[in-house]
Protein backbone atom coordinates (compact mmCIF):
# COMPACT_ATOMS: atom_id res chain seq x y z
CA UNK A 1 0.00 0.00 0.00
CA UNK A 2 1.22 2.96 -1.09
CA UNK A 3 2.12 5.77 1.80
CA UNK A 4 1.02 9.49 2.28
CA UNK A 5 3.58 11.74 3.33
CA UNK A 6 3.19 15.14 4.56
CA UNK A 7 6.21 17.18 4.33
CA UNK A 8 6.45 21.07 4.81
CA UNK A 9 8.39 23.79 5.70
CA UNK A 10 7.51 24.81 9.22
CA UNK A 11 8.68 27.42 12.08
CA UNK A 12 10.28 25.82 15.42
CA UNK A 13 7.47 27.94 17.12
CA UNK A 14 4.61 25.34 14.65
CA UNK A 15 3.80 27.89 12.04
CA UNK A 16 3.56 27.41 8.48
CA UNK A 17 2.77 30.74 7.59
CA UNK A 18 3.19 34.06 9.25
CA UNK A 19 -0.34 35.87 10.31
CA UNK A 20 -0.78 37.99 6.66
CA UNK A 21 0.53 34.76 4.98
CA UNK A 22 3.71 35.17 4.80
CA UNK A 23 6.44 32.73 3.99
CA UNK A 24 9.52 34.85 3.50
CA UNK A 25 11.09 33.07 6.93
CA UNK A 26 11.41 29.87 4.77
CA UNK A 27 14.97 29.43 3.74
CA UNK A 28 14.82 28.32 -0.54
CA UNK A 29 17.82 27.37 -0.78
CA UNK A 30 19.87 24.99 -3.43
CA UNK A 31 20.20 22.53 -0.68
CA UNK A 32 16.71 22.49 -0.23
CA UNK A 33 15.15 22.30 -3.43
CA UNK A 34 17.68 19.16 -3.54
CA UNK A 35 15.81 17.42 -0.61
CA UNK A 36 12.27 18.03 -2.31
CA UNK A 37 13.72 16.75 -5.34
CA UNK A 38 14.36 13.54 -4.38
CA UNK A 39 11.14 13.21 -2.43
CA UNK A 40 9.11 14.08 -5.76
CA UNK A 41 11.27 11.42 -7.04
CA UNK A 42 9.58 8.51 -4.55
CA UNK A 43 6.05 10.04 -5.59
CA UNK A 44 3.65 10.32 -8.53
CA UNK A 45 0.93 12.00 -7.01
CA UNK A 46 0.83 15.14 -4.86
CA UNK A 47 -2.41 16.18 -3.30
CA UNK A 48 -2.96 20.08 -2.62
CA UNK A 49 -5.44 22.47 -1.08
CA UNK A 50 -6.63 25.66 -3.20
CA UNK A 51 -4.40 28.12 -1.62
CA UNK A 52 -0.91 26.32 -1.82
CA UNK A 53 -1.94 25.01 -5.93
CA UNK A 54 -2.50 28.26 -6.54
CA UNK A 55 1.02 29.53 -4.70
CA UNK A 56 3.14 26.64 -6.95
CA UNK A 57 1.30 26.71 -9.86
CA UNK A 58 1.61 30.38 -10.02
CA UNK A 59 5.67 29.85 -10.74
CA UNK A 60 7.17 26.45 -11.07
CA UNK A 61 5.79 25.55 -14.36
CA UNK A 62 7.45 28.03 -15.90
CA UNK A 63 10.48 27.56 -13.93
CA UNK A 64 12.69 26.18 -15.82
CA UNK A 65 12.60 29.42 -18.70
CA UNK A 66 12.62 31.39 -15.48
CA UNK A 67 16.89 33.27 -16.11
CA UNK A 68 17.12 33.72 -12.23
CA UNK A 69 16.53 30.16 -11.81
CA UNK A 70 18.84 27.62 -10.18
CA UNK A 71 19.50 24.67 -11.41
CA UNK A 72 18.73 23.07 -7.98
CA UNK A 73 14.95 24.96 -8.47
CA UNK A 74 14.87 23.74 -12.62
CA UNK A 75 15.84 20.33 -11.07
CA UNK A 76 12.62 20.75 -9.13
CA UNK A 77 10.69 22.28 -11.42
CA UNK A 78 11.47 18.98 -13.33
CA UNK A 79 10.76 16.18 -10.88
CA UNK A 80 7.08 18.24 -10.18
CA UNK A 81 5.60 19.46 -13.48
CA UNK A 82 5.03 16.32 -14.81
CA UNK A 83 3.58 14.70 -11.85
CA UNK A 84 -0.23 14.10 -11.46
CA UNK A 85 -1.88 16.29 -8.64
CA UNK A 86 -5.22 16.85 -6.97
CA UNK A 87 -6.27 20.01 -5.71
CA UNK A 88 -9.16 20.05 -3.38
CA UNK A 89 -11.49 23.04 -3.53
CA UNK A 90 -15.25 24.41 -3.55
CA UNK A 91 -14.56 27.48 -5.71
CA UNK A 92 -12.37 26.36 -8.67
CA UNK A 93 -14.11 24.67 -11.73
CA UNK A 94 -10.88 23.47 -13.64
CA UNK A 95 -7.24 23.06 -13.89
CA UNK A 96 -4.38 22.41 -15.20
CA UNK A 97 -0.97 21.74 -14.83
CA UNK A 98 -1.66 18.00 -14.50
CA UNK A 99 -4.67 18.96 -12.34
CA UNK A 100 -7.61 17.19 -11.06
CA UNK A 101 -10.23 19.01 -9.07
CA UNK A 102 -12.40 17.37 -5.98
CA UNK A 103 -14.97 19.67 -4.58
CA UNK A 104 -15.59 17.39 -1.96
CA UNK A 105 -13.35 15.15 0.65
CA UNK A 106 -13.96 11.47 1.03
CA UNK A 107 -11.59 9.55 3.16
CA UNK A 108 -12.95 6.51 1.49
CA UNK A 109 -11.64 7.64 -1.49
CA UNK A 110 -8.14 8.73 -0.36
CA UNK A 111 -8.01 5.52 1.15
CA UNK A 112 -8.84 3.77 -2.16
CA UNK A 113 -5.91 6.03 -3.46
CA UNK A 114 -3.94 4.69 -1.03
CA UNK A 115 -4.52 0.81 -2.21
CA UNK A 116 -3.49 1.88 -6.22
CA UNK A 117 -0.66 0.59 -7.50
CA UNK A 118 2.15 3.22 -7.42
CA UNK A 119 4.84 5.45 -5.76
CA UNK A 120 3.73 7.49 -2.59
CA UNK A 121 1.42 10.24 -2.29
CA UNK A 122 2.62 13.30 -1.06
CA UNK A 123 0.24 15.91 0.59
CA UNK A 124 1.80 19.03 -0.01
CA UNK A 125 0.04 21.89 0.57
CA UNK A 126 -1.93 24.17 3.40
CA UNK A 127 -2.95 23.76 7.20
CA UNK A 128 -6.76 23.54 5.97
CA UNK A 129 -6.50 20.17 4.11
CA UNK A 130 -3.56 18.44 5.99
CA UNK A 131 -5.38 19.27 9.13
CA UNK A 132 -8.78 17.35 7.75
CA UNK A 133 -6.31 14.58 6.15
CA UNK A 134 -4.74 14.47 10.15
CA UNK A 135 -8.53 14.27 11.25
CA UNK A 136 -9.44 11.17 9.80
CA UNK A 137 -5.65 9.33 10.47
CA UNK A 138 -4.81 9.23 6.65
CA UNK A 139 -1.11 10.87 6.77
CA UNK A 140 1.52 7.92 6.96
CA UNK A 141 4.27 9.80 7.59
CA UNK A 142 5.10 13.13 8.80
CA UNK A 143 8.21 15.30 7.20
CA UNK A 144 8.15 19.28 8.72
CA UNK A 145 11.29 20.76 7.36
CA UNK A 146 11.91 23.10 10.66
CA UNK A 147 13.48 26.31 9.54
CA UNK A 148 15.99 27.86 12.15
CA UNK A 149 13.49 30.99 13.10
CA UNK A 150 10.55 31.49 15.18
CA UNK A 151 8.40 34.05 14.35
CA UNK A 152 5.47 33.65 17.16
CA UNK A 153 2.04 34.32 15.34
CA UNK A 154 0.72 32.90 12.05
CA UNK A 155 -0.94 29.81 10.90
CA UNK A 156 -0.50 27.03 13.27
CA UNK A 157 -0.03 23.29 11.66
CA UNK A 158 -1.25 21.23 14.26
CA UNK A 159 -4.24 23.57 15.87
CA UNK A 160 -7.29 22.04 16.35
CA UNK A 161 -6.10 17.86 16.44
CA UNK A 162 -9.11 16.07 17.60
CA UNK A 163 -6.62 13.83 19.73
CA UNK A 164 -2.62 13.14 20.62
CA UNK A 165 -0.57 12.23 17.10
CA UNK A 166 1.34 9.43 18.40
CA UNK A 167 4.56 8.92 16.32
CA UNK A 168 7.63 7.28 16.00
CA UNK A 169 10.84 8.67 15.11
CA UNK A 170 12.67 7.30 11.79
CA UNK A 171 15.44 9.83 10.69
CA UNK A 172 16.53 13.41 10.56
CA UNK A 173 18.61 15.60 8.56
CA UNK A 174 20.30 18.75 9.18
CA UNK A 175 21.24 21.18 6.33
CA UNK A 176 23.54 23.81 5.74
CA UNK A 177 21.15 26.91 6.19
CA UNK A 178 19.97 25.26 9.77
CA UNK A 179 16.97 23.55 8.84
CA UNK A 180 16.02 20.17 9.69
CA UNK A 181 14.06 17.67 8.22
CA UNK A 182 12.22 15.08 11.07
CA UNK A 183 10.67 11.82 9.27
CA UNK A 184 8.19 10.64 12.16
CA UNK A 185 5.83 7.66 11.35
CA UNK A 186 2.38 7.28 12.55
CA UNK A 187 2.68 4.89 15.43
CA UNK A 188 2.41 1.06 14.39
CA UNK A 189 2.25 1.79 10.84
CA UNK A 190 5.15 0.34 8.86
Amino acid sequence: MRKIIFSIPITLDGFIEGPNRELDWVIPDDELHDFYTQLLQSADLLIYGRVAYELMVSYWPTANSDPNATESMKRFASALNPLRKIVFSTTMKQAGWNTQVMRTFSPDEIQRLKTQPGKDILLSGGATIAQVFFKHGLVDEYLPVVQPVAIGEGKALFAGLPEMLKLDFQWNRRFSSGAVALCYRMNGRS
